[in-house]
């Protein structure tokens, strides 16, 4: 097959060597900073293409997600040479790419829709997150570690949490999810009783305001890291206020580990063509 791929971290990087090595054609741009044998524009690199792979998440800022580009392109307007009918592949799609894809007649398959794709984006944050707790001295085992909500990735990094013995608590209002984690030998509490000190770090998975001033100061000088998307669960202002600025571990796959993350994008994208 004839792929373009347009933008994208280092998990695009990763994904062009895997679909070349598996015999595809793959055209690239805006990944100049990484590539140097990217195509000189857009145009070049969607002629022919029977299907564009745009970042996860696609555009940032309503501009292409494209740290390895030196220059800021519109979304819209690079798509604007490619045939009708090609499928768009991306993640997170905002408004203006919806639009364009449909007033183009371009098929938009939201990857991080997917069930198969979120359980293993997932299981790869989860992954990551724990590589933040062995940045220090200190071990896994046995430490205090509160995870706030338990979808995808909460359930994922409580797990393997627990698997690695530290002493976590779950915060979470489901019964059924405290009563999952406490078959871990997890001790659980909900989101309103989980402030205090003592912990050795606090994850939060929870896309909604959980944490604000009151609830930061009780957890007192304790690693805040932030899992979620937009707005995240942490008050990031008083955050900062009380001396403890929130870590905000976006896009964690595309970081930890960028050629597993890029193997599920390829393999996501392929059921498409098998």
């Amino acid at each position: 097959m004839r792929f373009a791929i347009l933008g994208g971290d280092a998990r695009a990087l990763w994904l062009l060597r895997l679909l070349r090595a598996d015999g595809h054609a793959v055209k690239h741009f805006a990944l100049e900073r990484a590539l140097p044998d990217g195509e000189a524009s857009p145009e070049n690199a969607l002629r022919g293409a029977e299907a564009l792979l745009l970042p996860i998440p696609a555009a940032r800022g309503g501009a292409l997600n494209a740290p390895y580009s030196a220059m800021t392109h519109d979304p819209a307007a690079l798509l604007s040479a490619a045939a009708s009918g090609t499928p768009v592949f991306c993640g997170v799609p905002d408004a203006a790419l919806r639009e364009t894809c449909a007033a183009r007649g371009l098929p938009l398959v939201d990857l991080t829709a997917r069930e198969s794709f979120a359980l293993q984006n997932a299981a790869l944050t989860a992954e990551g997150a724990l590589s933040l707790l062995t940045e220090g001295p200190d071990a896994i085992r046995g430490r205090r570690v509160l995870v706030a909500g338990c979808g995808r990735v909460g359930r994922a990094l409580v797990k393997r949490l627990a698997a690695m013995e530290a002493a976590v608590t779950l915060a979470a209002r489901d019964p059924a999810q405290r009563d999952w984690a406490e078959s871990l030998g997890c001790r659980t509490v909900t989101p309103e009783a989980a402030p205090g000190p003592g912990y050795a770090a606090v994850f939060n998975t929870v896309p909604a305001p959980l944490f604000g001033a009151a609830e930061l100061a009780a957890f007192g000088p304790v690693p805040l890291i932030e899992l979620a998307g937009a707005p995240g669960g942490f008050d990031r202002a008083a955050a900062a206020a009380l001396g403890n600025p929130v870590r905000v571990e976006s896009g964690v796959p595309g970081r930890y580990a960028p050629l597993a993350a890029a193997r599920i994008i390829r393999d996501e994208i392929m059921k498409e063509f098998c």
